[in-house]
């Protein structure tokens, strides 16, 4: 009895709750036939209906995998590379058998686009008319941004199995390249997590509407942003991707990505980069803009335009394409990721995953439709697009730039490495060469002066064919519309009138807005205004290689020096103590092997060292570009400090902990990580708990990355903060960053 009244309240319940909550309607994806009935739905091969259910990046693989497998003729999948997780990620190649039949020939066509000095208007026109358009459709560059996971798939299954002809018209005016999941990594994490914890709650605060820290599924395997790396390209990811894009020159480029409270597609909010052509760009986002807006309208949804996501950073990944000539824009759905199955909207409706997954599904397949109907219009845009921007350098001030690899070649290498990844031009000096119009890029609108560049000076000339991404990575500051910059000041300075708990204004920035790769790298670099004629040739990959690679003058009887002349070095030694080698550093000038060295300079004496130690030098000196000068005499010359002197001070291995904890800023802690990996810095990650708890007595070094200050405090309370001032009494380090300075300063 007790249990049938039970079960009838809860009925109850129910029925009040549907009346109040309402939800869309269940959008039905296969209205757009006749199908091949050869082709298998993905629902027959996942067994469950689209939107019931995370999928796992195994089971998205088994989907593409049967779907190519009944439909050869229209769709083959390209392995493009692993993560870190070793998920490989893949590039489906979807179009007519026409098409298909002549993939290389397409993308030998597509090329010839990209260089206006090869190819004259009359054959881009030719190729314009008889190439079908490149489409690149990528999805889930966040990993907790799922709806367009689920999404991609119902795309792969209309392409290759509908005989609709809009769906047909596609697939003979476009090649689809159906990106399957930009982070494999971080999706798993996420829909591993919500699928053993959901019960399809709308209440905001149920539990699956709560990542844990250790899940968060936006960012990649070791914390990074993936939609923030195509600028400096440091994640696996974004190098299998960029490489991908580069085989295939997309003209389209749409990204896909969830969840504001209505859905997103442009045209773009300010500010735009001035370096976009904006009669190219405006014209095209209107086109695909208006195209959504009356699909949209059809179904009768929500979205907007022209608010909050803007096209200025060129590290994102709908910003890298249209620095590319594609057209390039991100999307963004109303629900799936941290909403769930259903999340209760403000007004009290409901937003399901199946209607966030059908609002990409109809905007990639309008999008393409819309593309399809214009491929001639834009692929002539799309040579335009550089074509023009050739043209413009005649009248632009910024016409070359150098890099002067003085003061850290190994950073200086790695910076041109990263251009070559674009398709950029980069010369080196074969001798010196002079320019009577130099500006310094370490002065605000530094005066024009003479100045002689020395031979190994790298050389980037404008007049090519990515002068408008060239000019947008490296340029010394990209200015913004000053309408947007005026209306964000006075926002400002309202807001600062307004009392502490009164509401403010929202601001027009995104996002990053400031990135000169030069200045970021922090390498000697210089602008001119001309472009003489210099002795050079092409930097090639064998030249880049050996720049960043180190040496060791000879095998040491007495010691090695290592002076920190790039900042591989210091990772270089950390490597060596953390391997139980011995390493001192001169506090004073020191004299050895007949010259003199700076204070700070390390010196690894072979007396206290294991033999082994020579093989471990020149090793890591030759991967960590790390030059090395071997001493076979303890005797100086002049001075008071010797490889032997009281000057030269052992190190201590450094044993590192990081704090890794909820209130830790997942990126900045990522940062870390990935940065001591890459040098095979061992570390070990610890909760605020065990660091509060005594776990720091086996280690010396702890880094606190980014966080709030507030809830640094709350956590480590005054126990906490207590055994910090111990543990750096005792002679332990502790490194803060940004948030958890401030903690630090205070207490």
């Amino acid at each position: 009895m007790r249990k049938t009244t039970f079960t009838t309240a809860l009925i109850f319940v129910a029925s009040i709750t549907a009346v109040f909550s309402q939800t869309e309607p269940k959008f039905d994806f296969y209205t757009r036939g006749e199908y091949r009935p050869n082709v298998p739905r993905p629902q027959s091969i996942l067994r469950y209906d689209v939107g019931d259910h995370h999928t796992t990046y195994a089971q998205m693989e088994k989907v593409i995998e049967e779907i190519a497998k009944a439909a050869p003729d229209r769709v083959k999948i390209y392995d493009v590379g692993m993560t870190a997780e070793y998920r490989m990620q893949h590039v489906v190649a979807i179009s007519s058998p026409e098409n298909m039949a002549r993939l290389d020939e397409i993308k030998a066509n597509t090329a010839r686009l990209t260089d206006p000095r090869k190819t004259s208007r009359a054959e881009a026109d030719q190729i314009a008319q008889n190439t079908p358009s490149t489409a690149w459709m990528a999805y889930t560059i966040h990993g907790n941004e799922s709806s367009s996971f689920e999404a991609f798939m119902q795309v792969v299954y209309q392409l290759a199995a509908s005989n609709e002809p809009a769906t047909l018209d596609i697939l003979k005016n476009t090649v689809v390249l159906i990106i399957t999941g930009e982070n494999p990594d971080g999706h798993e994490r996420f829909v591993t997590w919500y699928n053993s914890v959901a019960v399809g709650s709308p209440d905001r605060l149920a539990i699956e509407h709560r990542e844990p820290w250790a899940t968060w599924g936006r960012v990649n395997h070791y914390r990074f942003n993936l939609n923030r790396d195509t600028l400096a390209m440091t994640q696996k990811e974004t190098k299998n991707l960029a490489a991908a894009y580069r085989e295939w020159n997309p003209q389209l480029a749409v990204d896909h990505h969830g969840q504001p409270s209505q859905y997103f597609f442009p045209p773009t909010s300010l500010p735009h980069n001035p370096n976009l052509p904006g009669e190219f760009f405006t014209k095209w986002e209107a086109i695909y803009g208006k195209a959504n807006a009356a699909a949209f309208d059809k179904n009768n949804w929500d979205y907007y335009v022209r608010d909050v996501f803007d096209a200025f950073y060129p590290g994102y990944w709908d910003m890298y394409p249209s620095l590319n000539g594609a057209i390039g824009m991100t999307y963004e759905t109303d629900g799936g990721g941290f909403k769930g199955l259903k999340w209760t909207r403000d007004d009290g409706t409901i937003v399901t995953f199946r209607s966030s997954i059908a609002k990409h599904y109809t905007a990639s397949m309008t999008t393409l439709e819309a593309n399809a109907k214009n491929k001639v219009e834009r692929l002539k845009d799309f040579y335009d697009f550089r074509a023009k921007g050739m043209a413009d350098n005649a009248r632009a001030k910024l016409k070359r730039i150098v890099i002067v690899p003085d003061n850290d070649r190994v950073k200086a290498a790695e910076m041109i490495e990263l251009l070559r990844r674009s398709n950029i031009e980069v010369k080196v000096a074969g001798s010196a060469f002079n320019s009577s119009t130099a500006h310094s890029y370490m002065e605000k609108n530094a005066p024009a002066a003479t100045r002689s560049f020395p031979a190994g000076s790298y050389v980037i000339d404008l007049d090519q064919p990515q002068r408008i991404l060239i000019k947008s990575i490296l340029e010394q500051d990209t200015p913004q519309d000053k309408a947007f910059v005026d209306d964000n000041m006075a926002r400002f300075r309202r807001n600062q009138l307004r009392g502490k708990g009164q509401p403010k204004e929202d601001y027009g920035f995104y996002d990053i807005t400031a990135w000169s790769l030069p200045l970021a790298y922090g390498v000697t670099a210089f602008w001119t205004e001309d472009t003489g004629s210099f002795n050079g040739s092409m930097v090639s990959d064998e030249y880049v290689q050996n720049a960043k690679r180190g040496n060791v003058s000879g095998r040491a009887s007495i010691a090695y020096i290592v002076p920190y002349e790039t900042d591989s070095t210091g990772a270089f030694i950390m490597k060596l103590l953390q391997e139980g080698n011995k390493v001192a550093v001169a506090t004073r000038p020191l004299n050895a092997g007949g010259r003199n060295w700076r204070a700070g300079t390390f010196v690894i004496r072979v007396s206290r060292n294991p033999v082994s130690v020579h093989d471990a030098v020149a090793k890591y000196a030759a991967e960590m570009g790390v030059n090395v000068t071997a001493v076979n005499s303890g005797y100086s010359d002049e001075g008071d400090t010797s490889v032997g002197g009281e000057a030269v001070i052992s190190l201590q291995a450094p044993k590192i902990a990081i704090a890794a904890d909820e209130g830790v800023d997942q990126e900045s802690y990522g940062s870390i990580w990935w940065t001591l990996e890459q040098k095979g810095i061992a570390f070990t990650p610890m909760n605020i708990g065990n660091i509060r708890g005594g776990g720091l007595r086996n280690y010396n070094v702890l880094i606190i990355p980014d966080g709030s200050p507030g809830r640094y405090f709350s956590q480590f309370g005054a126990g906490g903060v207590s055994a910090l001032k111990d543990f750096a009494a005792n002679g332990g380090t502790i490194v803060t960053v940004r948030g958890a300075s401030v903690f630090a300063a205070l207490k």
